[in-house]
């Protein structure tokens, strides 16, 4: 079990599109997390913890809120339904943070 303050910008991502269903992959010619929008399309890069159009969504369908400076921490912090808070350095990280807490509590643990 990792614990969600140490995962990587990329293992991030790649466990929201696993807590959310999408399949991510590194094209051929590509070094960056890549998905398929919609099939036929072109694939496009894969980082809602760092691009509004992917990860602002996702705030909004699991209604995940967001403050700065929660309980005295100088970091954005999320919080989701059942009981979970998480911080992170911007608001997109905290929130897919909270998002894979929720979605996938067997693989990830939160500690401080």
């Amino acid at each position: 079990m990792e614990n969600i303050n140490n995962l990587s910008p990329v293992k991030l991502d790649v466990l929201v599109a696993e807590a959310i269903g999408i399949d991510v992959f590194y094209p051929d010619n590509n070094n960056k997390l890549s998905y398929v929008p919609i099939t036929g399309m072109a694939p496009r890069e894969w980082a809602p913890s760092r691009f509004w159009s992917q990860g602002g969504p996702l705030i909004e369908q699991y209604k995940i809120d967001l403050n700065w400076g929660w309980e005295e921490m100088a970091e954005w912090t999320a919080s989701i339904e059942p009981d979970i808070n998480v911080q992170g350095a911007t608001v997109l990280e905290a929130a897919m943070r909270a998002l894979v807490c929720l979605k996938l509590p067997d693989l990830v643990k939160i500690t401080s």
